[in-house]
């Protein structure tokens, strides 16, 4: 595996997961991520973002770690103001999100929808470059409806002044399904004329080493879902090794402190906020000794008090493990 001072982890955005609360708390109990990048703030009907969008990026919600802030835009003048909204706030970095594959945002031409239009992937490029004063960087897949799209879209976006490509090799339809194609990261990592970042399916040191031997020349891996479930998995993969058991535990326990006190701070009625959490436990619970009973403890919550009682529950059994 590649030296610790060699390689270079982003944390991926997830709408509604990562928010400004949830990268504090790991930038402050984990760390290990070189940049965290926020879930995409796109317009309104109005033309107006929405204000937890912004509050989701402001400097001040985002202190301790570098994050990069992304748009969501299917045309040029959307591009230009939501980035210079950004600049306006001190960013340097925007990122283009052309890989959302979920049908309410593909069937607006949004995400991964622009794909299949190279010509007017290039159009809006040409329009908005020239008019933003940042660098631009973009987060994609390799299509819509299958891994055709890219070839045309990469032969348009080398011939522009982009900072990085950060690519899943899956298509929009795809969803979550099946597994990233390797072959198809290959033939574009052997066309772009751009530093190209790897995305997709990475919770392991097995699976970085494995993807290490494929993509023979890429130092720096985009990783999601690997560390919502383990927010240990960077210094995993940097050191080769976790923290001792005790020390494991009472991390978990401050991360999870943390996060629930910034949201019930946050939140307006306990009902958002028992949404939120089951949200978070969703992922947080393969920490634990058997994740499925640990997420079903909060699944069966019917209010604050039965959920508190759960996650009592749930940290006495991490207490009670020994780890072999």
């Amino acid at each position: 595996m590649q030296e610790e001072t060699d390689i270079k982890i982003y944390f991926a955005p997830l709408k509604g997961l990562t928010d400004y609360i949830y990268r504090s708390a790991h930038a402050k109990f984990f760390g290990g991520i070189d940049k965290y990048f926020a879930p995409y703030i796109t317009l309104q009907n109005n033309g107006t973002v929405k204000l937890s969008h912004l509050r989701d990026v402001i400097p001040e919600n985002n202190r301790g770690y570098q994050l990069i802030p992304q748009i969501l835009a299917g045309n040029s003048t959307d591009f230009v103001l939501l980035s210079r909204i950004l600049t306006d706030k001190g960013y340097d970095e925007v990122n283009w999100n052309l890989g959302c594959p979920y049908p309410m945002v593909t069937n607006k031409g949004l995400g991964s929808g622009l794909l299949p239009y190279a010509g007017y992937i290039k159009s809006i490029l040409e329009e908005s470059l020239p008019k933003v004063d940042c660098r631009i960087s973009i987060k994609m897949r390799t299509g819509l409806k299958s891994h055709d799209d890219i070839f045309n879209v990469i032969e348009i976006l080398n011939e522009y002044p982009l900072c990085e490509i950060i690519l899943h090799p899956r298509f929009g339809k795809q969803l979550y399904n099946g597994i990233p194609d390797p072959k198809v990261f290959s033939a574009v990592q052997k066309i772009i004329k751009h530093k190209i970042v790897y995305n997709g399916e990475i919770g392991s040191i097995k699976d970085l080493v494995i993807n290490n031997e494929l993509f023979n020349g890429i130092n720096t891996w985009m990783i999601g879902r690997g560390i919502l479930k383990n927010p240990f998995l960077p210094f995993l993969l940097r050191n080769g090794c976790l923290p001792g058991t005790e020390k494991k535990r009472e991390i978990l326990q401050s991360f999870y402190n943390e996060i629930f006190f910034q949201y019930s701070n946050l939140m307006n009625g306990k009902s958002h906020l028992l949404m939120k959490m089951e949200n978070f436990w969703s992922y947080y619970c393969f920490n634990f000794p058997d994740p499925h009973k640990t997420f079903k403890r909060i699944k069966k919550a019917a209010n604050i008090i039965k959920y508190e009682a759960a996650v009592l529950e749930n940290f006495k059994t991490l207490l009670n493990y020994e780890e072999d």
